[in-house]
């Protein structure tokens, strides 16, 4: 269900991610740098779409956002604002 997970490293653009779901592993290529303990999309979240991490609405996409995307307050809001 989650569609996106949290870096413990940082990613340039065109690096390989890797990450677990359901107890395989899978990998995302990131489309922009990224900062370590920040968020990437995993999966592409439509404009108005929840954003996931660990089973948990965190967000609200004010814009797409595709699979290997930085997700952060550029282009997500609070869930309890505006929706």
């Amino acid at each position: 269900m989650d569609n996106c997970v949290t870096l413990t490293d940082f990613a340039d653009a065109g690096d390989t991610v890797s990450f677990f779901e359901a107890g395989a592993e899978k990998t995302v290529v990131a489309r922009e740098s990224i900062p370590k303990w920040h968020k990437m999309a995993v999966k592409p979240i439509e404009n108005g779409g929840r954003v996931y991490k660990y089973g948990a609405v965190i967000g609200v996409a004010f814009s797409h956002i595709e699979a290997g995307d930085y997700v952060h307050i550029h282009n997500i809001r609070s869930p309890g604002i505006g929706g």
